[in-house]
């Protein structure tokens, strides 16, 4: 009778007791999610519970032309007389530089 009296106590405090601990946790995150998502959707402004984007919530003004058209006009553009030969053909000297080494390499056995 007290061995299984003994047992009982330990299948309690070792099994049980961890079990209803560790579910009482789980129910309280998800009562604390439900209440955020909850929170999120009356913030949304949505009657129905249900997410709208901004934009659709209020459309956005026609904004004005910051320059007046009255304001300036178009600009005719033209041909500067210049260096007539193509850019293919152009004398360029260029100068290989050797390569600088800064290191001699040397395996290690």
């Amino acid at each position: 009778m007290m061995i299984s009296l003994l047992l009982l106590v330990i299948l309690f405090v070792f099994v049980i007791w961890p079990m209803v601990k560790g579910l009482i946790a789980i129910n309280r995150a998800r009562r604390s999610a439900r209440q955020f998502f909850d929170q999120f959707r009356q913030g949304a402004g949505d009657p129905n519970g249900g997410y709208r984007r901004a934009a659709e919530e209020q459309p956005r003004p026609k904004s004005r032309k910051k320059i007046n058209p009255d304001d300036g006009e178009f600009v005719a553009f033209e041909d500067i007389p210049g260096d007539s030969s193509p850019q293919g053909s152009r004398n360029v000297k260029v100068e290989i530089e050797q390569q600088i080494v800064d290191v001699e390499w040397e395996d290690i056995k």
